[in-house]
């Protein structure tokens, strides 16, 4: 077996154990879950999962900081990417949701079992919020130095505003819900794009 084989198997297995074990963190919290509780859903031993991570907690890190990791890589992508601010704005936006939305039971256990998080993955977490705002600021500086946006408030402020209003979309969507991800989306991009004052005239 090649090693860039071996390598993308042993991606995959990693990740379906961060998946196996967020549903279970999910369902039954992290305390009430044991590395044995994760292995008999998966059908391997528990041996196969310390292959991977060292202990519960560290389990644990994988699986709170991955969508922030996913949210984080997209914004510095987006950022690099050809196009205008608002595009790439609105690019940034519409696909975090459905980020959010995707990974809405992972974000649902970082927020309440964050309190069992190494310091580690407390400041994985922190850079990974860091970047994604920072490049949230980058973009409404670029986009209102060119005049596609117009606002008068901090961008900071702006770019906490954005991620909360799309991160909290986990404690609401319901896949059995009203409103499909794609409409979700949508309407949020939208939103943030009017706060922002794209196609809005500068005031005179």
């Amino acid at each position: 077996m090649s090693e860039r084989l071996r390598d993308k198997l042993d991606d995959l297995k990693k990740e379906e154990i961060v998946r196996t074990a967020g549903l279970l963190f999910y369902e039954n919290g992290y305390s009430r879950t044991s590395m044995d509780d994760i292995a008999t859903r998966l059908g391997i031993g528990k041996p196969m999962i310390y292959t991977y991570f060292s202990s519960k907690a560290d389990l644990l890190a994988a699986v709170c900081n991955r969508t922030t990791a996913l949210v984080a890589d997209l914004a510095t992508f987006a950022l690099q990417a050809e196009g205008s601010a608002a595009d790439r704005l609105r690019s940034i936006i519409h696909e975090l949701c459905l980020k959010v939305i995707e990974g809405r039971h992972l974000l649902t256990v970082l927020f309440r079992e964050v309190k069992h998080l190494p310091s580690y993955a407390l400041q994985e977490l922190a850079h990974n919020e860091h970047t994604f705002r920072r490049v949230i600021v980058q973009l409404l500086q670029e986009g209102k130095a060119k005049g596609e946006f117009h606002y008068h408030n901090d961008e900071r402020v702006i770019a906490h505003a954005i991620s909360g209003m799309t991160t909290w979309i986990h404690t609401w969507y319901r896949a059995d819900g009203p409103l499909e991800p794609e409409l979700i989306a949508e309407n949020m991009t939208a939103g943030a794009l009017a706060m922002v004052g794209v196609n809005r005239q500068p005031e005179a």
